[in-house]
């Protein structure tokens, strides 16, 4: 082969690589080594110069000048390959472009001694001063440049430098770009395309780290999906936060929905009223179901487990009890007079589907069904041992808390006491029992409504929670209740709103100091006028003393969540303002209103200064001392002070003193049935003071029953009475002769001593009756301040 003969690019390829790989192995790839040595073996002109070389010299390994150069430049100069074949002297020019300069291979003599034989080419490498890159860099750029070819990307705009290297490389470039394709070509169904959707980007971020590995993403892809993922996550951890706080300083009460019971109407154990306990009432359901289909042993089983339910919210289990007791007097046998107990359970009907929160209205009210059942429960068990001897049976009747429902309650109760069809009623009484009294139908806005239909009926109605003055002045002074039928009387041993106005006013004067004292009140419900009324004028009686605000609170067409009527938030804030900002300032402040108006107040004077707190003063038979201890916990949460709050009853929880064994047996009944675990069954906020009265009430029933006839007594009531006016049963007295003894009465009870009298016909009322103050302590418990 002649020295002037160009080589062919194949042998100046295998040439060129084997050369590298001697001297930097790591620097070549083994495919392009492989298909060196491949072309090494098969081609007759390479083999022929092998044999004729010998052994090869090793080389030193090439020293690049400086890292801005793309092609570095061999040491010495030029690069020498062994080639015996050539002959020719003349030097060998590889054919260039014309924008590179010529690069002359020269070939050097033949030197003497073993070495005369040989020939040896040097090969200059082509210049880089144009920016151009060298075949090793171009080398580790052709896998990535054969994947975008065989993707069909624009390769001249991704690799520019690559593009133009291998237009002007005659080394074998082109050879191994053509394998690098090849690879990539069977490689095609392995890679992975560029995920250009933001929320499969969002995925990959999330779930990446579990995967592993790399996932081609499209830069616009990425930067949506990155966005959208901190946006999400941000906007979750605001809400999770917000939660958060709201749970933990801002915790709503403890409340449930359950299926909505019975509404208006009368029940022994086939309605049901109370809702507080959700499991107590799915009891008595099945309970109601049982009784029904005749199984009173499964109904009296379910009414039991529903007794025995343990509740620390404020549910209580009374009419589960009343229920029990009333099926256990009808299966013994005994004759058995009905005490028909009115009480409030809030506005609701009869529909299994529905639901409302009930927590709070029967937590409150539903213990005056406490007191009721204690005195029937203890009455019965002493008479059950005497044979024949008459039973109580007590009958609920719900009103709703509305004048409608205190209206109808009281017609069904003259119709039954002219006819006795308890059965359209929905009772399961058997015959015709006497109705001895009807107990409650109070307050006093709904006792002024039912009192003409009971005057009518002749029924004695037991009212001690409607403490409203105007009620006696009602009846002394209107001509109809000259002319009722015989038994109808209103008993109430309670004390009046008068006398507990007076109790308050004496208090604020003498223990709490109070000399200015501004008053809220309800001028459209009469209790609250006449409580305001009255304290008024006790107070002004005491020297040196002035009312300097009168503010008005009507709670008309406002309801609260539990279907509770309430005065206009804003109004009371600003009659408060009003009231604060009088002089002089008041230090006191006198407001007979309904449990959520007085609530509203006390918030807010909880949220000022406390040397600027005025004395909060609750009157009227609006109080309920459960529902105002709740602002003890939510002063707390709020890191607000508690202002001094006091409150005037008719009566509270006393401990048990004298010889009368019946508040030692009321009592024990109570904290054996009905007390909370772990809580003390004889505090003053134990039980409201509906339970104290209620039980008293139907011990004075039960006191007149046990009372012995005398001889001829029974004949004459039945003489000159008229058709349809109620008879007396056998054992039981007439509604009159009840009304009798019931006057005739002096005995301690657990709302305090009483001493009845009978007075203008029809009024019944106890000359020792005495209110309470309670004063709500800053640990949230309340204790009788006198």
């Amino acid at each position: 082969m002649a020295t002037d003969e160009l080589l062919p690019p194949a042998c100046a390829f295998a040439v060129s690589v084997l050369a590298e790989y001697e001297q930097d192995p790591e620097a070549v790839p083994e495919e392009a080594v492989e298909a060196a040595r491949q072309h090494m073996a098969s081609c007759p002109r390479c083999k022929e110069a092998s044999a004729a070389s010998g052994p090869k010299r090793k080389k030193k390994k090439v020293r690049r000048a400086s890292p801005s150069e793309s092609l570095a430049a061999v040491e010495g100069g030029e690069t020498a390959v062994a080639a015996p074949a050539l002959a020719s002297t003349e030097p060998f020019q590889a054919a260039l472009p014309p924008s590179q300069p010529s690069a002359s291979p020269t070939f050097a003599p033949p030197s003497s001694g073993s070495e005369a034989q040989e020939q040896t080419i040097r090969i200059s490498p082509p210049s880089t001063g144009d920016g151009l890159i060298d075949c090793q860099q171009c080398r580790q750029l052709l896998p990535e440049y054969a994947e975008a070819m065989d993707s069909g990307q624009n390769v001249a705009l991704l690799y520019p430098e690559v593009q133009a290297h291998l237009l002007v490389c005659d080394t074998g470039c082109l050879v191994l770009l053509d394998l690098f394709r090849q690879e990539a070509k069977a490689n095609r169904k392995y890679r992975r395309r560029p995920v250009r959707d933001p929320f499969r980007v969002m995925w990959w971020e999330m779930s990446g780290f579990f995967r592993g590995g790399l996932v081609p993403i499209s830069p616009r892809a990425l930067a949506f999906g990155t966005l959208i993922l901190v946006l999400l996550l941000t906007s979750l951890t605001a809400f999770l936060a917000i939660r958060w706080d709201d749970a933990r300083y801002y915790r709503p009460p403890n409340t449930h929905l359950v299926p909505t019971p019975d509404g208006i109407g009368l029940s022994d154990g086939l309605k049901i009223f109370d809702a507080c306990n959700a499991a107590g009432y799915q009891d008595k359901r099945q309970a109601a179901q049982a009784m029904q289909a005749g199984n009173t042993r499964k109904a009296e089983a379910l009414l039991s487990a529903a007794v025995a339910i343990s509740d620390t919210t404020g549910c209580n289990s009374a009419e589960a009890a009343i229920y029990r007791e009333d099926l256990r007097v009808r299966l013994s046998g005994h004759p058995y007079g009905i005490i028909v107990v009115s009480f409030d359970s809030g506005p609701g009907i009869a529909d299994p589907q529905g639901g409302t929160d009930r927590h709070i209205l029967y937590a409150a009210y539903t213990q005056e069904l406490v007191g009721a059942y204690i005195s029937q429960e203890q009455y019965n068990s002493a008479q059950m041992k005497i044979p024949g001897a008459p039973l109580l049976y007590l009958v609920l009747a719900n009103t709703t808390g509305e004048e409608e429902g205190a209206l109808q309650i009281a017609n069904a109760v003259a119709t039954l006491n002219a006819k006795g069809n308890f059965g359209d009623f929905g009772l399961q009484v058997s015959g015709r029992p006497p109705i001895l009294a009807v107990l409650g139908l109070a307050p006093s806005r709904l006792t002024e409504v039912v009192l003409p239909v009971l005057c009518r009926a002749g029924v004695p109605l037991l009212a001690p929670t409607s403490s409203g003055l105007f009620i006696i002045d009602l009846l002394s002074q209107t001509s109809l209740y000259r002319h009722c039928t015989p038994g109808f009387a209103f008993i109430r041993f309670s004390a009046d709103d008068s006398a507990q106005s007076r109790a308050g006013a004496d208090y604020a004067y003498n223990e709490l100091g109070a000399r200015n004292v501004a008053i809220f009140y309800d001028p459209s419900n009469p209790s609250s006028s006449s409580s305001a009324r009255y304290f008024s004028q006790f107070f002004t009686a005491h020297r040196h003393t002035r009312i300097v605000a009168q503010e008005t609170a009507v709670a008309s067409g406002l309801l609260d969540a539990n279907g509770r009527p309430q005065a206009s938030r804003d109004d009371l804030l600003a009659g408060l303002k009003d009231a604060l900002q009088a002089q002089p300032r008041p230090d006191l402040i006198f407001a007979p209103l309904l449990s959520n108006d007085v609530m509203t107040l006390a918030e807010a004077i909880a949220q000022l200064p406390r040397d600027q707190q005025p004395i909060l003063l609750i009157g009227g038979e609006f109080v309920q001392p459960t529902a105002i201890q709740k602002l003890v916990p939510w002063v707390r949460q709020n890191q607000l002070s508690l202002p001094r709050i006091y409150a005037t009853v008719s009566s509270a929880v006393r401990p048990p003193s004298g010889d009368s064994p019946w508040p030692k047996q009321f009592y024990a009944a109570f904290c054996t049935l009905f007390a909370s675990p772990g809580s003390f069954c004889s505090g003053a906020a134990a039980l409201d003071q509906g339970a104290l009265l209620f039980g008293d009430a139907v011990e004075m029933v039960a006191l007149s029953l046990n009372q012995s006839q005398q001889p001829g007594q029974q004949a004459q009531s039945t003489q000159g009475q008229g058709q349809g006016q109620a008879q007396a049963s056998p054992g039981f007295p007439t509604p009159a002769q009840l009304v009798q003894r019931i006057s005739s009465q002096s005995f301690t009870g657990v709302s305090g001593p009483i001493v009845l009298r009978l007075w203008d016909d029809v009024l019944v009322t106890s000359t020792r009756a005495a209110p309470a103050i309670l004063e709500l302590q800053q640990d949230g418990s309340i204790q009788i301040a006198q």
